[in-house]
């Protein structure tokens, strides 16, 4: 500072020798008597040193002020990381898959005869046993009078044999009449039992103990053969049932276990056993069948219900991983880490990444155990510089605000100060 003031004061100076011509410039090694009256020749001379003087010292105060700006600025410092230790811990490739739970047991009655619906008497979610009567379908006055009928021919052709036994006994009765009267009998019993039958076909019965499902049906509609009726499921063979990609298709096997998730339970994951593994692959979907045991015996489950279903593929106890975000892409487009030098620098790894799991990536090599991975702040890393890690304290350095402030300019010595003053007097 004191240089570039001395600088501008020299500058002034030169200035009034140039705007008065005849100014009384002094030699830098001039005694302290003034000059006599300048000639033109002097005067131009003196225009001439003064132009040169004042170029010098033009030159040299913009070389101090130059000089003087690097040493006010602060250097940058490096960029805040943060790290993670790399340590082995156990990775769980898990498959997330959907299902929902389905009756194995299902009877979907249907309508065996042709008529209108009459006495309905279920409704959805009853309980019935085996051989409950359901609902009935009409006409059946005249199947009951083809049942009476048959019933009366059968104990006609009944006492007819009788008849015939007792007389072929006393040898009164040849032996193929009795033979006659016996296919009689026995055609009478089948059209009895033919009767019966048709008589069944009129009324619908459960066929084992369940809960009713759907009723499709109401009294005085009319239906023909095979018109769905009432749907059954077996409540004690429910099951989860859940489809696995084919690419996935040979890692699942029976007797593996899964992770269930039930909507009506969210706060109650359900370890289940695989029961059942069907042989063919879906030739749309691309998928297989899978089963699993349900514990029936803890909690009611009902048909339809959708479930989160998580499988263990694969399970690696000492595993080097990696948060997902720590990843980046490297100049030759292979993907790559950065880790903290012991220097303290940012050095690019190469790695192989594996499969990615709830956020982290498996990685099969490029890091060992005890590699300070950088995980936060790598878009301002670069390979080879400095990093500071964010929770270790700032190295000591100076900032524009701990520089020290500039040195006072020092007292001029009486010569110095002199100087000047005598070359401003006329």
């Amino acid at each position: 500072m004191h240089r570039m003031s001395s600088s501008l004061e020299n500058e002034h100076l030169a200035l009034n020798a140039l705007q008065h011509g005849t100014s009384t410039l002094r030699s830098p090694i001039s005694t302290s008597r003034p000059l006599e009256q300048t000639t033109p020749e002097t005067s131009r001379l003196a225009r001439t040193l003064a132009g040169i003087a004042l170029l010098v010292l033009a030159a040299g105060s913009g070389a101090g002020v130059a000089a003087a700006e690097p040493s006010g600025q602060a250097k940058k410092p490096p960029p805040a990381v943060s790290v993670e230790t790399i340590a082995p811990r156990q990775f769980v490739e898990r498959l997330a898959l959907t299902g929902s739970i389905e009756p194995t047991i299902v009877a979907e009655l249907s309508s065996p005869a042709e008529g209108p619906v009459y006495d309905c008497r279920v409704r959805e979610g009853d309980r019935v046993t085996a051989g409950d009567t359901l609902l009935g379908i009409g006409r059946e006055t005249s199947v009951t009078a083809n049942v009476a009928a048959a019933e009366e021919e059968l104990q006609r052709k009944q006492r007819d044999f009788d008849r015939f036994s007792s007389l072929a006994t006393r040898n009164v009765l040849a032996a193929d009449e009795l033979d006659r009267a016996r296919a009689e009998l026995e055609r009478a019993r089948a059209g009895l039992t033919q009767a019966q039958q048709a008589a069944s076909d009129y009324v619908l019965k459960a066929p084992w103990p369940g809960i009713v499902a759907r009723v499709h049906v109401a009294d005085g509609k009319y239906v023909a053969p095979r018109t769905p009726l009432v749907d059954l499921f077996d409540p004690s063979s429910l099951v989860l049932r859940f489809q696995v990609p084919e690419r996935h298709v040979f890692a699942i096997e029976q007797g593996d276990a899964i992770e269930a998730r039930f909507d009506a339970f969210p706060d109650r994951p359900f370890t289940l056993a695989i029961t059942r593994a069907f042989p063919e692959i879906d030739r749309r979907l691309r998928t297989r069948t899978f089963e699993a045991a349900l514990p029936l015996d803890q909690v009611d489950f009902a048909p339809g219900q959708f479930a989160r279903i998580a499988v263990a593929l694969q399970t690696v106890p000492q595993a080097i991983t990696i948060p997902v975000e720590a990843m980046a892409t490297g100049t030759d487009g292979q993907p790559v880490v950065f880790v903290v030098a012991a220097d303290g620098t940012a050095r690019a790894v190469p790695i192989t990444p594996g499969t990615e799991q709830d956020g982290r990536m498996l990685v099969a090599d490029g890091l060992a155990p005890g590699d300070r991975l950088i995980v936060n702040g790598i878009e301002k890393v670069r390979a080879g510089e400095p990093v500071r890690v964010a929770d270790a304290p700032p190295a000591s350095a100076a900032t524009p605000t701990e520089a020290s402030p500039p040195a006072s300019p020092p007292e001029s010595s009486p010569a110095s100060s002199k100087a000047p003053a005598e070359a401003a007097r006329p």
